[in-house]
């Protein structure tokens, strides 16, 4: 999903198989430049069994008006991937099925 909102965004392709935040620094930074800020954790009391996993992250800020997306997933690329497309669809109309920003 997160190539696919590069896409859509026209920025800098990410690949498939992205791993870590290294590849979405671009898209973080273009989420803070619209008022949003991000927040993730990593949290070594949650293991990956059980519960949600250890792995946090949340979007909030004004520009959200009291909204907020989370995400506690078992890798941090599965929580980023989550907030970051929830995020998108709110604020800049993206869709999974949407090619290129209109």
């Amino acid at each position: 999903m997160i190539p696919k909102l590069c896409r859509f965004l026209g920025m800098a392709p990410v690949p498939v198989d992205w791993k870590g935040i290294d590849e979405l620094f671009p898209l973080l930074e273009k989420l803070r430049a619209d008022g949003a800020v991000i927040m993730l954790k990593w949290d070594g009391e949650h293991g990956s069994g059980g519960d949600q996993g250890p792995y946090t992250a949340l979007i909030t800020g004004r520009v959200l008006s009291g909204e907020f997306f989370r995400a506690d997933r078992a890798s941090i690329e599965e929580a980023l991937a989550e907030v970051i497309v929830a995020y998108a669809s709110a604020r800049w109309g993206f869709t999974p099925q949407t090619e290129s920003k209109k």
